[in-house]
């Protein structure tokens, strides 16, 4: 290692190219850092490694100083970490791109504190675009769009000085003044925000017109799974609808596109039979494939009886359709609204169960390797109500595979099934039965997301008769277990429940929050019916505020989803077509405005000729005089200077000082005429005696000596003289 390559720890920052550099270099990294943040994704051992280094960083640029790790010492810890990489994979993160941030992160501290040459400086710039690369991979919000665009800015910044650092080195240059340092500084800097800002412009121009192919991310796979996978899985533990409800992160986006969204809409996910008393779960059960082939997947066909039964048929037309633009929340399972009857996609593979469950299956699409998450999907629901046809059901006509399956009961606590029979006895109908056990329990019940510490051994005992209140999923699991007691199938349905409206976007923000637990009795005078038996939650108010600029921001996030992270072929077509029929309106309206403009002008001077015809000779004469003292208005100023200077001229007495400025500019015209110049730097004296030609050069220093006399110490007769000065070299060829 020679000499030069080497970084001294206690050599100072002594060139303005290098210490731009250095700070540069260290707001690459705190943006680099912060576009990771963004996430929402760092585990907080992460957040307190980093942090007090990126502060230890900053600390030792403000002061000049240099924190420098032995390189003995350095290689020790990263032989150790890679050692820790290992645990980090397969017990601790148990995920590939958490344990990778951990370790770029952890690469990130240990170059901060270990830069000994000039390619620890090169290594450590491509830290940031490493951590960039897993923020892309992370999240998809706009969150990373703000702080990407001031990493741009700081990498450009970086680059730059880098590279004439390395100029400055090589050439032995000189540096920078001290007082013109912050001048130095703030070019640099406005050249680094311009081509950032440039480079930021041309790429959205490119991203907007170059064909797009697909939008499935290649890494979009190696993302986190969400929190969400744990309550839409064929086996829930009681509780895991309640963990969800306490997060409000945003699942998805619904625009309605037709008919009218039901009051108290409920998004159906996955539907569960089996219940242990602890938990409820799905059998093993046949599961059929269908592909959409670019037309609407009928899923009253495909779901077979999951939801009509052989009494009625589906709707023949939709009654309610919507459009679904899902969060990157890592679920599979689309949310569609009962009684799904279509569902369109661009979607290669589509699984259904018996239950009525919809899943997006991997596979090939297009010639690539389609994954499972859902992005964007436009469904079709009839919702129409269902309790004209179950009103007086009494009917105990079950298929076998709805008795077999959904009237199984686990060991129950003997006051369940007499508080059922207690409850629905008073009713005539299956459906009347229902419908008074869901007003029992919203009646008599609160609502709670308090769950219990400690895992119970009867929860929905301790709920009907200890507790009395809890979430949701409580109610439900009560619900159907009690219907199951009176001999009328049930199951338990996962899902969400309305969503906030956001005026801004018209469409319906569903949060995890939403997420709920309800209840579908069978009948067989029409199928599956939904009741809800969970107390209603507080009025939802119209947001003003805070809450109000949180609209806007969501209306933010929507459009960056559509516009950017779901933006293909189709939205080039939507855009340039929008693009098109804008261009034109534009163009039409301009030329439509143009037009009148024209038309009422030519109409206004028809007017005032018709008007001058019928004007009298006085009156044509006082118009012209009008006329033309509008037209010399401009001139007036002008007019006036120069009855200004002529009054300087004949009279120098009132004003020497002017008079003095007046006749010495006059001079120096002529002579500029003559090709003798007077340059800004010359003083009066300097001008004068570097005048070549010895005749002008005598008259000008006579000139120049009455001026000075006049023009600073107020001198008349030097000021009257000047006119007579200028007359006599103007008067000499």
């Amino acid at each position: 290692m020679s000499a030069s390559d080497a970084i001294s720890p206690k050599k100072p920052l002594d060139s303005s190219a290098e210490r731009f550099f250095q700070w540069s270099l260290y707001l690459l990294l705190v943006s680099g850092f912060a576009v990771l943040m963004g996430t929402n994704k760092l585990d907080l051992p992460s957040l307190l490694l980093v942090v007090p280094a990126l502060v230890v960083r900053g600390y030792a640029l403000v002061t000049r100083r240099a924190f420098i790790l032995p390189e003995r010492l350095t290689t020790y810890l990263t032989i150790a970490y890679f050692a820790f990489y290992a645990a980090d994979y397969f017990y601790l993160s148990q995920s590939f791109v958490s344990s990778t941030v951990h370790l770029v992160l952890f690469i990130l501290v240990v170059k901060i504190f270990s830069v000994h040459r000039d390619r620890d400086l090169l290594y450590l710039a491509v830290i940031p675009f490493l951590m960039v690369l897993a923020a892309a991979v992370l999240t998809v919000d706009t969150t990373y769009l703000a702080t990407f665009a001031f990493f741009i800015l700081a990498a450009m910044a970086t680059f730059i000085s880098l590279e004439m650092r390395r100029s400055l080195r090589e050439t032995q240059a000189a540096p920078v003044p001290s007082r013109q340092e912050k001048t130095f500084h703030r070019s640099l800097a406005a050249m680094a925000a311009t081509l950032g800002v440039c480079t930021l412009a041309g790429s959205a121009v490119l991203f907007f017109i170059l064909p797009r192919v697909n939008t499935t991310g290649y890494l979009s796979n190696l993302s986190a799974q969400s929190g969400l996978a744990t309550g839409f899985s064929s086996d829930v533990r009681l509780g895991g609808i309640g963990q969800i409800q306490q997060s409000s992160a945003v699942v998805m986006h619904v625009q309605v596109l037709g008919g009218k969204l039901p009051d108290d809409v409920k998004w159906r996910g996955i539907a569960l039979a089996n219940f242990d008393g602890q938990r409820w779960w799905n059998p093993g059960q046949f599961a059929e494939y269908h592909t959409m082939g670019g037309a609407p997947l009928d899923l009253a066909r495909a779901t077979g009886s999951a939801f009509y039964s052989g009494a009625v048929a589906p709707a023949r037309l939709p009654t309610f359709s919507y459009r679904v633009v899902m969060e990157p929340v890592g679920l599979n399972v689309f949310f569609l609204a009962p009684v799904p009857l279509r569902l369109n996609g661009d979607y290669p593979l589509i699984q259904t169960t018996a239950d009525g469950a919809v899943f997006n299956t991997p596979g090939r699409n297009r010639g690539r390797e389609a994954p499972a998450s859902i992005e964007v999907y436009i469904a079709e629901a009839d919702a129409r109500n269902p309790s004209v046809f179950v009103r007086g059901s009494n009917s105990r006509n079950y298929p076998p595979r709805v008795a077999n399956l959904y009237l199984q009961l686990p060991k129950l606590d003997h006051r369940v099934v007499d508080l059922a029979r207690q409850v629905a006895g008073q009713a005539e109908s299956n459906y009347a039965r229902a419908v008074a056990i869901e007003s029992f329990l919203k009646t008599n019940y609160g609502y709670t997301l308090e769950l219990p510490g400690a895992r119970e051994p009867d929860p929905l005992a301790s709920f009907l008769f200890d507790r009395k209140k809890g979430h949701c999923e409580y109610f439900a699991s009560s619900m159907t277990v009690m219907l199951r007691t009176l001999g009328i199938p049930a199951r338990v349905v996962n899902g969400f429940r309305g969503g906030e409206y956001n005026d801004v976007t018209g469409s319906y923000i569903v949060r995890e929050r939403d997420a709920h637990s309800w209840v579908e009795a069978y009948f067989p005078e029409f199928g599956w019916v939904a009741f809800d038996p969970t107390p209603a939650g507080t009025a939802v108010t119209s947001p003003t505020g805070w809450a109000r600029l949180g609209l806007y921001l969501d209306a933010a996030r929507e459009m960056w989803r559509e516009w950017i992270i779901n933006y293909d072929f189709s939205h080039q077509v939507r855009l340039g077509s929008e693009i098109t029929s804008t261009a034109y309106n534009v163009q039409s309206t301009s030329r439509a405005w143009l037009w009148r403009r024209y038309r009422r002008l030519v109409g206004r001077m028809a007017t005032e000729q018709r008007r001058m015809q019928r004007m009298s000779p006085g009156e044509m004469a006082l118009a012209c005089v009008v006329l033309g003292l509008l037209l010399a208005l401009p001139f007036v100023p002008k007019a006036l200077r120069t009855v200004r200077q002529a009054r300087l001229r004949r009279n120098p007495k009132r004003a020497p000082k002017s008079a003095a400025s007046f006749w010495y500019l006059r001079m120096l015209k002529r002579l500029a005429r003559r090709g003798i110049r007077k340059t800004p730097a010359q003083t009066p004296e300097e001008f004068a005696s570097s005048i070549a030609d010895l005749q002008v050069r005598n008259d000008v220093v006579v000139f120049t000596q009455h001026y000075e006399r006049a023009r600073f110490a107020a001198s008349i007769e030097d000021a009257q003289r000047l006119p007579e000065l200028y007359e006599e070299m103007a008067g000499k060829k």
